[in-house]
This record gives C-alpha cells, structure tokens and sequence, in this order.
C-alpha cells in the first residue's frame, strides 16, 4: 500500500509558490482562522479521489465543490496576483511517496490546473521516478494527450480524464494507443519502468496500478454537525459528512445486526466514560418495524436515560466522529475484487461543545484506531487539548515520534506559509518557529507569570 508522505500545492488560494506539507498517521493542522487549514483538507480530499480505487466514476472530473468542502471556480482556488507579473493562470496539487526500491511505484505525482469554463480542469499529469525517470500526460489536440517521458514524445487517444486509466492500458493494451514505428520507445520506456523489480534485478508485471496509488477509503467529517432530533424518521441511510446518516446506522445495527451492535455500544460507552460525557446510551424504538420511528437515549453519569435532545450538543455533535470511527472498516469494491479499505479520515474541529477532558480523551481515541485499524487522520484543530495529548502519547511510547505531524499556517502579510513540526522521542516540539511558540505558549507564559 502508498501512503502519502507530503501534500504538495502550489498557488492555490493564499499559498503562494510551492509548498509541502507533511503527512504521517496523525497530521495535525493549527493555525489562525483563515489560513487555509481548510483549503489544504479540501486540496488533499480533491488528489485523494484521483488516484482512489474508490473514485467516483471513471470519467469523473475533479470535484472541488464537494461537500464539506466548497472552492468555489478556477478563479476562487488560483492564487490572486496583481502588479507587472501578471496573473497567475494555473495552480498544481500533488503527492509525495516514500522512496522504495521496487520500480513501479512514483515518487511524486503532480498535477496542474487550468481554467475550463469556470472551473478547474486537468492540464497535465507527471509521475516521477526518481531523479530522473518521469511520465508526463498533458493535455494536446481536442480529444487527445502527449504521452512524455525523457525518450520521446507520443500523441495518445485518451482525454484528460481518463489518464488514470490510461497508462494501465499503454502497459497492457497497445491496440488502444495510436502509434508512429518511432514512438514504440515511449511504450517501451514506460512498461519497463512499471514492471522492473530492482530487488531481482528482472522484469515482471507489476501488481501495482497508478491509477491505484492511494487504498484508504476518505471519510470528511464536517465543522458544523447534524442537530439531534427528538424523534427520527427511518430515511434512507447515505453519508454525509454532517453526519445525518449516523442515527439511521445505529437503529439499522440495533435491528437487524445485534452483535455488531453491541460491539459499536461498548466501544461508545467506553469512551463516554472515559470523557466524562455519557455513561449508556441506546435506540428506543416505538414499534417492531425497521421502518418505524425510534429516538436516541443517552444517560449522563448516574441519572436515567433522557433523548439526546435533552443532554447538550457535546454528545449529539461528537456520536458522528464517534460512530465514524468506532462502526468498523468497511467492505469496498475495487475492480473484480472486494477489499476490506482502511480509512482516511479529515476532521474539521472535532473539539466543538467538547469539555477540555473530552477533548483530550478524543485525541487518545485517535491514537487507538490508528493503532488498531491503520487508519489516518488530518485533523484541523484550535485545540491545545488535542495537541497536548498527542505529545503525552508520544512520550509514553503509545505513539511513535513519526505518527504525528503538526502543521502550522503562519500569516505572512498577503500570503500564508507551512511550518513542517515534529516531535522527538520524549513528545517535545522540534523545528517550530517562534511564531508557533508565541501562538501556543504566550497566554500559558503569561498566567505562569514568565511574559507581560
């Protein structure tokens, strides 16, 4: 499996140039309001559904608009740029992976935007290799792209959005790709290129699909949640990143799935006590049908179970992250085959009507589900509570230094710039600006009496 180690993007919006920020299991995004935290979500959710075994369809185009996320047109994402240089009329996302030996597997792959009608569209493709190994697909003639490599150049019938399937055909299906007698050194530069194995020093076909590059299943949990209802309706039980699909699921697995659900409970009334936010919690049902209305139970601490309406918002805006994380992975169709895909999630301040103890105790969920189901997170967060806990983990050695990120956006007068964090082996903050410093720490300086 590719797992992506940086997320590239370049002119887009306040992000000016090319910038790089650094993923890793837990990538924690922090920073002032309007900073682009929520931009660098949207952009990862946007290449994520490119190279996804789990994208939309196959002649989709990027969505930039999809909900929770909304870019607006190509003109709302490019950076604006005034005076003599002229504006700026193309923007690029892109992914880097970590080094390996085997061939087949790109380093970084990018992606640059042009304006089509009023949105963005795909201009060019480039797959690196290494220092020197690429594969370029950009845009031509109407109807068609150049297949570049640094052999030769060849004019191939595929569209812009079809070249994740494209090269799959190039290596497998030369009657799909219309050649000159010269360009075959392009066919042969780029199957050697995605079937030699280093390792054996031989060539053989690969596994590995470039239209393939990321298998973790992307689940966006929104800001702002579904408000709780005293009563529900059965409705048809479709995600969303509000998460109103979440009640319909815990009734379906009370049900008509016991066992799973008893196992969803306990994972729920585990962290509810944890927190301090719940002690049960349960779905009453009036009536036998599946179809029947039923309403969501909760009991805080020693009292007797009230609707959710009645307990505050901090239980009915957590239970979709809750319910996200704890209902299990999910069986997913990829091609012929059927895969049991690891999660991606991107969460939008989960902290919200969360008490300081249920924050803390989240972030400790989150290190547990990496732990337990390889699952990912990027996280924008205004909450100490969440990074400090992610640092105590660390230096118990539940976590290790390399599983988290933190991302800091620094306001630099009209533009915003990425600050790569670490954290060393005792969950100290390694590489911070002194901007990040005065953003966390001067308030706590300031009540311990060490600043003015």
């Amino acid at each position: 499996m590719a797992q992506p180690e940086e997320l590239i993007l370049k002119d887009v919006r306040c992000f000016e140039g090319e910038q790089r920020g650094r993923l890793r299991p837990i990538t924690l995004l922090v920073g002032e309001n309007s900073t682009g935290k929520s931009t660098f979500l949207a952009c990862f959710s946007v290449i994520h559904r490119m190279f996804s075994p789990f994208q939309d369809g196959f002649d989709a185009s990027p969505d930039f608009n999809r909900e929770p996320f909304s870019m607006g047109s190509f003109r709302d994402i490019v950076r604006s740029r005034r005076g003599r240089s002229g504006r700026i009329d193309e923007f690029q996302l892109g992914l880097e992976f970590a080094r390996r030996r085997r061939r087949g597997l790109p380093t970084e792959v990018l992606v640059k935007f042009q304006e089509q009608g009023s949105q963005p569209a795909q201009h060019s493709c480039r797959y690196q290799f290494g220092p020197s190994d690429f594969i370029e697909l950009r845009q031509s003639s109407e109807g068609k792209s150049t297949l570049a490599t640094p052999v030769e150049e060849a004019e191939i019938d595929f569209s812009p959005q079809m070249w994740r399937f494209g090269l799959d055909f190039v290596m497998r299906h030369e009657r799909f790709v219309t050649l000159s007698p010269d360009d075959q050194r392009v066919i042969s530069y780029v199957r050697g290129l995605l079937t030699l194995d280093e390792e054996k020093n031989r060539t053989r076909p690969t596994r590995f699909s470039l239209r393939n590059l990321l298998h973790t299943d992307l689940v966006p949990i929104a800001p702002l949640r579904a408000k709780p209802k005293r009563t529900y309706d059965p409705v048809r039980e479709v995600d969303s990143p509000e998460g109103e699909h979440v009640p319909m699921l815990m009734m379906r697995l009370d049900h008509s799935e016991k066992s799973k659900w008893q196992s969803l409970h306990d994972d729920l009334v585990e962290f509810g006590k944890e927190s301090g936010l719940f002690a049960d919690i349960k779905v009453r049902r009036h009536g036998k049908q599946i179809s029947d209305p039923f309403q969501l139970q909760v009991k805080v601490r020693s009292g007797s179970h009230a609707n959710i309406m009645d307990v505050g918002y901090g239980v009915s805006q957590s239970l979709p992250i809750l319910v996200s994380l704890l209902s299990g992975d999910e069986i997913r169709s990829a091609g012929r085959r059927h895969v049991r895909a690891p999660k991606t999630f991107l969460l939008q301040q989960p902290e919200v009507h969360l008490h300081p103890r249920g924050q803390a105790e989240l972030a400790e969920l989150f290190a547990k589900v990496v732990k337990k189901r390889r699952n990912r997170f990027l996280i924008e967060t205004h909450s100490d509570y969440i990074v400090d806990r992610m640092r105590i983990l660390v230096r118990k050695q539940l976590l290790r230094p390399d599983d988290v990120s933190i991302i800091f956006f620094e306001p630099q007068r009209n533009a915003v710039k990425m600050h790569n964090i670490a954290l060393d082996e005792f969950g100290n903050i390694k590489d911070a600006p002194e901007s990040y410093r005065s953003f966390f720490l001067k308030e706590t300086d300031r009540l311990l009496g060490f600043a003015d």
